[in-house]
């Protein structure tokens, strides 16, 4: 196939978690991958493995969405222009703290992960909506959490920022009606970053990583919701 017809889809956090499973699913010939993360080494690794199948459609783009500078995202625009569109953009990169009580909330702390999950996205939407407009039916996906809507105490600025996020992801989608949103409130997965969190907690009674990348991209591929997913349409 040739470059000028394949798909080009990015995602944030690609080395590891939700990020490395959707570029796994998302590995195929008739797509291109540009993936970001601020692990560089893991990173590498992942594009080792994804690009054994030798399909050469992996593009990185390591990045520390935490301290992540203007020349950067200008950066990042320049390398986009090698691509016709961008038909995904999957905001997946996230970090969250111990949970702890706002009377007690670093405030250093509180900017990095507000500037990491949410002020970074509005960057990258900024950066990348040119080449989504370019798209035919483009689809920017934001991955929340179902906690910050059930049980928010403690949450901190992780869930200020997942709060910001989805709003954003309304905002472009009512702005830009050729944009497709989907909000991806995720329980919790069988992953590193929930395990750090709840050190006690058996993995096997969370979801896999796979199924819920699979299940979000069905929702993308075929534009039907699930439970836990909303799809964003522009109202005319």
């Amino acid at each position: 196939m040739d470059a000028t017809q394949k798909k080009v889809f990015l995602i944030t956090g690609a080395a590891h978690g939700l990020g490395r499973a959707l570029a796994e699913n998302l590995n195929q010939p008739e797509h291109q991958l540009i993936l970001i993360d601020k692990d560089l080494k893991a990173l590498n690794k992942c594009y080792d493995e994804l690009d054994a199948k030798g399909w050469h459609n992996i593009f990185l783009f390591p990045m520390d969405l935490a301290g992540s500078a203007q020349a950067e995202y200008t950066q990042l625009a320049e390398g986009l222009k090698s691509f016709n569109q961008l038909d995904g953009l999957f905001l997946n990169a996230a970090i969250l703290p111990a949970l702890t009580p706002i009377e007690h909330f670093d405030p250093l702390q509180w900017y990095e992960v507000i500037q990491t999950n949410l002020n970074a996205n509005f960057h990258l939407i900024q950066t990348c909506l040119p080449k989504l407009k370019q798209s035919n039916q483009a689809w920017l996906v934001s991955i929340s959490d179902q906690a910050v809507h059930s049980t928010p105490n403690y949450y901190g600025a992780y869930a200020i920022a997942k709060a910001g996020l989805e709003q954003l992801t309304r905002l472009v989608v009512a702005e830009n009606p050729s944009l497709t949103g989907f909000i991806a409130r995720l329980p919790a997965l069988a992953s590193h970053f929930r395990t750090k969190l709840y050190p006690g907690e058996p993995p096997c009674q969370n979801e896999s990583l796979e199924l819920a990348a699979q299940r979000i991209l069905e929702s993308c591929t075929e534009q039907t919701p699930h439970q836990d997913i909303e799809i964003i349409h522009a109202v005319n």
